[in-house]
């Protein structure tokens, strides 16, 4: 039987063995980075070595510093600035009161020359600024506006006109539709020379009815246009109608041509008796134009009444309106418009239709300058614009006589607009009756335009 193995004498315990010295071993302590030590088992030390080994300690590693809770409380302080701007700025919404500025329409100054058009401009509350271009137009002429005619701007705000320098130097300007000494003028700026002539036409006297070369030709510095201006309409002697009845003597005159344009005065005639005419019978006259005739209102009446056996005679007098009154100012406006203005003065309107390129319907001139007095039911001739785009022509029936609803379907018949107006007369047989019409009859005028119809009311 194999005896055990002796027992290491390095074992501390041994309960049955003596017990002896222990030499100490060579154990050396490594301590790594972390802090955890090992002991690596080596030689006995000497006794010299054994002294107190002092432990020392390093600072724990610190590690790299953590921004992300910073920038969420930075986040969370903006969200909550945005939420309350946006709860103040509710806040206020609720109780404030919204203001809107007044608006106003935008007038029509294409084709008006520029110190009347800033005038008008600033007349409807706009204010005018202005630009220079070359175009066909003469110069000094609106060819354009920002924004256009018609729109809606608030009250105060501005309006572009785009003002005509005139042609290229061999470029003819379109003077057609312009008085004479405008066309002359515009002409000779331009580096033209111009040679005028007359005709007759239905435009008024001193109108350039055409010219050659055509407005935008080319034409070398120094070239002559040719200009043919109106002579007005052609001259015819006016009828006698003095001491007919107002009715004949009107029909009479609008056979011959003229526009009866009749006055009441005081006379011992019998009522409604033409006492007196301007033009004389016999007088030359362009056709179209009015013929002033004086009615009688009667003799003023008198009355006679007995009190206590004598007799008292008593004069009865009527109060009379002014004798004259005042042309009012139309250009710009619509020619409805415009026709009630000289109406309301006791005038009347003869209307001419023109090519412009304004806006079918707008008045670009007036034959009286505005504030001219005239015997009250005279008329003063208007040119009124056919539109850049007009209509065909067509003519205008003869709607005199017929009664107002009559007259008014049938020149909705013929594709016109109509306006009536009432004028006072004293013949009976004319109340409710188209007295007068203007464009006249069988005018040839673009459809769509408006005619006026004079109805006779009860004076």
């Amino acid at each position: 039987m194999a005896s055990p193995p002796p027992d290491d004498p390095r074992d501390p315990v041994d309960p049955g063995g003596p017990t002896e010295p222990v030499d100490p071993v060579d154990e050396t302590v490594v301590r790594d980075e972390w802090g955890e030590e090992t002991v690596v088992a080596g030689e006995p030390l000497a006794a010299e070595h054994y002294e107190e080994v002092e432990e020392v300690e390093e600072p724990p590693r610190r590690l790299p510093p953590t921004i992300w809770p910073w920038l969420l409380a930075l986040l969370l302080l903006v969200l909550g600035g945005l939420g309350a701007l946006y709860y103040f700025n509710q806040r206020d919404d609720k109780g404030a009161t919204t203001t809107t500025a007044d608006q106003v329409v935008v007038p029509s100054v294409v084709g008006v020359r520029e110190a009347r058009a800033k005038e008008i401009v600033r007349q409807a509350g706009l204010e005018p600024g202005t630009r220079e271009e070359a175009g066909s137009k003469p110069k000094g002429v609106v060819m354009s506006q920002a924004p256009e005619a018609g729109a809606k701007v608030e009250q105060g705000g501005s309006v572009l006109l785009t003002v005509s320098k005139g042609p290229s130097k061999e470029q003819v300007p379109d003077v057609v539709g312009q008085k004479s000494e405008e066309a002359l003028a515009d002409l000779k700026d331009a580096g033209f020379d111009a040679k005028v002539t007359q005709e007759y036409s239905d435009k008024p006297a001193g109108v350039i009815v055409s010219q050659d070369p055509a407005g935008g030709s080319a034409l070398k510095q120094g070239g002559q246009v040719a200009l043919v201006a109106s002579k007005g309409a052609e001259p015819s002697d006016v009828p006698s109608v003095v001491g007919q009845p107002a009715s004949e003597a009107s029909a009479t005159l609008r056979d011959a041509g003229f526009e009866p344009n009749l006055v009441q005065v005081p006379s011992d005639e019998a009522a409604g008796t033409v006492v007196a005419q301007s033009p004389s019978a016999g007088e030359s006259a362009p056709k179209g134009s009015s013929v002033r005739i004086n009615v009688a209102q009667g003799s003023s009446g008198g009355g006679t009444t007995t009190s206590g056996g004598s007799t008292t005679t008593t004069k009865t007098t009527t109060e009379q309106q002014p004798s004259t009154a005042k042309v009012p100012d139309v250009v710009g406006d619509e020619l409805a418009d415009a026709a009630r203005a000289f109406g309301k003065a006791d005038l009347k309107v003869a209307v001419q239709p023109v090519p412009s390129d304004l806006p079918k319907g707008e008045v670009v001139a007036q034959a009286q300058d505005p504030g001219t007095e005239l015997n009250r039911g005279e008329t003063v001739q208007v040119n009124v614009s056919k539109g850049p785009d007009p209509a065909p022509d067509t003519g205008v029936p003869n709607v005199v006589g017929e009664t107002q609803d009559r007259g008014r379907q049938r020149l909705v018949d013929a594709s016109f607009e109509t306006l009536s107006i009432q004028i006072a007369t004293t013949d009976s047989t004319k109340v409710g009756k188209v007295i007068s019409q203007t464009p006249a009859a069988r005018a040839n005028i673009p459809q769509g335009f408006l005619v006026i119809m004079y109805v006779g009311k009860k004076a």
